[in-house]
């Protein structure tokens, strides 16, 4: 419907205006509230005839129009899609200050307000709709206020939106949005879904609300679900029989990177796109992750099985699904695509190659290949996407064997064995090199030995030096240096400089560690656990490393103290709550 106003222009204006207003009686309009709308008017289409659909000035000759001769004009002003009720309540407000608002009138309240530029008129209606935005009409909210230019609106609609989307899903409003706001939406990275599936399942829903004109778009939809973070299972016994799915390549591609993506955990680098890329909601985070290892119970010992990662960034710390056994030590652990490798180890006497999977998606262990040679006190590490175990405590002693294992063949491969067999040494990657450092030699002796090792050539060299005496310590790289911490029940950092090949002392730590495991996250270096002395006790705390200061910090205490246990560090999906 339109509201129809006359206005009468010349060069003094005496008297008020007169708005005619269909459908309501003429309520007259003081200077002052033209001079209000003078910006509004200076943009309307001015012609000598209405334009459907806009707002526009008509010029009437006066003598036309009624008759008499004068040297005013009138103007007719036709204002398109706008109730007459509408602009009563407009001028009452700007003459009186008051205005009567309610969920029926204010979203075209503030179109009329907005239309005439009475700013204060749009800040009350502004503040009312905050007040009122809801699940079932926070969309609809949310493209008036972009329509509009309402930044203020805009973006409080937006950020309601985006947290209660599991709300928004269940409404009818978000079915009848257009395709591009329905992207524009589903598509931020601010969604707050903690399940990807709900995503997708809007996603088919909005198509099957009109599959006619809907479903060419069926791929460029599913374009901005997150699959990779779909559950397996789900991908395969309801995605894969979507018959939208089913019916477009394009659909079926998307699908099967996301089984890739699942499948294939070392070649995620090479996977890199806005679906892998998780929603800031998902609360996927750099963690900490504390796997088993030894509790002290008085003077006697005890396996953990628990599994447990902190947050930095809430300092939180968060239970993953446990070892699947009991009693197991002298393992190694590692991390590799965001899952972790935990191989060989001792059990009941017994010296083992199996290694375990944890599934950092799936929050589950299990078994892959196992290594060909049985050890524990082995290290491992990572280089190039494989992963190396080294060394180690064998079922007749130590063993010089070197073997690599490839996450996506399943297979493992020996290469160039140690020169010299050691177990419980420190390892680490650093330059293109893997480093050996000290150990146990076979006499049951700290190794003076520090052993490198070129990938590239499969070829090892060593130097023996008295400086390298460290046992049941851990070492880390940062910044181009390679840290051993602690061993020998001792507070000691050494550092060692592979450009100039010297060691040199570095500050001490809080408290002596041996049988710590240590990580590097975010420019630091963090020490776990570990234990005073032989008869204990058990380390329940961490320090932090800082580089700028040089100098090691006290961090909260862990969920208990433990030693003997692996520490890596991994991207996981982390619950809220």
């Amino acid at each position: 419907s339109q509201a129809r106003c006359t206005l009468y222009t010349q060069a003094t204006l005496t008297s008020d205006p007169v708005f005619h207003v269909a459908g309501g009686p003429p309520p007259r309009a003081r200077p002052q509230v033209m001079a209000a709308g003078c910006l509004w008017r200076k943009s309307l289409r001015h012609s000598g005839r209405g334009v459907a659909g806009e707002d526009t000035l008509v010029s009437v000759p006066r003598s036309v129009q009624d008759g008499s001769q004068g040297s005013r004009e009138k103007l007719e002003l036709v204002l398109s899609n706008l109730q007459a009720d509408v602009l009563e309540l407009l001028l009452e407000f700007v003459y009186t200050g008051s205005l009567v608002i309610d969920s029926a009138n204010a979203k075209t309240l503030l179109e009329a307000a907005s239309k005439f530029q009475f700013h204060t008129f749009c800040k009350v209606c502004v503040s009312f709709l905050e007040k009122q935005l809801t699940a079932s009409n926070c969309l609809g909210v949310l493209a008036m206020a972009e329509a509009m230019q309402c930044s203020e609106l805009y973006h409080m609609a937006k950020a309601f939106a985006l947290q209660i989307f599991p709300e928004v899903a269940a409404q009818e409003e978000i079915l009848s949005i257009s395709k591009d706001d329905f992207i524009a939406y589903v598509s931020n990275d601010s969604l707050n879904t903690k399940a990807e599936e709900l995503v997708y399942e809007t996603v088919i829903k909005w198509i099957k609300k009109d599959p006619a004109s809907r479903a060419q778009y069926a791929a460029e939809l599913l374009a901005v679900v997150r699959l990779p973070f779909i559950h397996p299972s789900y991908l395969l016994n309801v995605v894969d029989n979507e018959e939208l799915i089913k019916s477009s390549e394009a659909c079926r591609d998307l699908v099967n990177e996301a089984k890739r993506y699942h499948m294939l955990p070392h070649a995620r680098q090479e996977m890199q796109t806005p679906r892998t890329r998780p929603r800031l909601s998902a609360g996927v985070a750099e963690v900490i992750v504390l796997v088993g290892g030894r509790q002290m119970v008085g003077m006697t010992q005890r396996s953990l099985v628990a599994v447990t990662c902190w947050n930095p960034q809430n300092n939180k710390w968060y239970p993953l699904a446990s070892l699947p056994f009991y009693d197991r030590e002298f393992f190694s652990v590692v991390s590799a695509g965001d899952n972790i490798y935990l191989s060989g180890g001792m059990e009941s006497g017994v010296t083992l190659a199996d290694v375990w999977c944890y599934m950092s998606l799936l929050d589950n262990w299990n078994l892959v290949s196992r290594m060909t040679v049985p050890r524990c006190r082995h290290n491992s590490l990572v280089y190039d996407g494989k992963i190396y175990t080294l060394g180690g405590l064998g079922v007749s002693g130590n063993v010089d064997h070197v073997e690599r294992y490839d996450t996506i063949t399943n297979q493992w491969e020996a290469v160039a064995p140690l020169p010299k067999a050691v177990h419980s040494a420190a390892a680490t990657v650093c330059g293109g090199k893997i480093y050996v450092f000290g150990g146990v030699n076979e006499a049951g002796r700290a190794a003076g030995v520090l052993q490198s090792y070129v990938p590239q050539n499969n070829t090892w060299s060593f130097i023996e030096s008295p400086m390298i005496d460290n046992k049941y310590a851990p070492a880390v790289t940062l910044n181009g240096f390679v840290f051993i911490l602690g061993g020998a029940y001792a507070r000691a950092t050494t550092i060692y400089d592979p450009d100039k090949g010297n060691i040199k002392a570095g500050p001490n730590m809080n408290h002596s560690r041996q049988f710590c495991s240590a990580v590097v996250l975010d420019g630091k270096i963090y020490a776990t656990g570990g234990i005073v002395s032989s008869e204990g006790p058990a380390l329940g705390n961490m320090e932090a490393y800082e580089p700028a200061t040089n100098t090691w910090t006290l961090l909260p205490h862990m969920p208990c103290p433990v030693f003997r246990h692996g520490c890596v560090v991994i991207k996981k999906y982390i619950q809220s709550g």
